[in-house]
């Protein structure tokens, strides 16, 4: 793994450190909610301070939103998956459901 990957993964930890500290005080969903804004906010400054010029910003921000929003419903897919697959390790080991949502008793 390069230097960068290190770093990459060190924030990400961070960050869900971060966010799980806060549900202490929070219900998860406020935390999620806080979140997602801190990202869109942070990811709107990096779009516009990546441009040289207001005119360039302008023209940058719908490929750059349509980037963003599908990166993060890659990353929101695979992470739900993650979770699907691995519900009872995570979450709740007596959990005896059918994995179909679908099945009728």
């Amino acid at each position: 793994m390069s230097h960068d990957e290190d770093v990459f993964w060190n924030l990400v930890d961070q960050f869900i450190q971060r966010a799980n500290d806060a549900c202490d005080d929070a219900d998860p969903g406020v935390v999620s909610a806080a979140l997602l804004n801190a990202a869109a906010r942070f990811n709107a400054f990096v779009v516009a301070t990546a441009s040289l010029d207001r005119k360039e910003y302008i023209e940058e921000m719908d490929s750059s939103l349509n980037y963003l929003t599908g990166r993060y419903r890659e990353i929101l897919r695979d992470n739900l998956e993650d979770y699907r697959e691995h519900y009872k390790e995570y979450i709740r080991a007596d959990d005896n459901t059918d994995e179909s949502p679908h099945k009728k008793e």
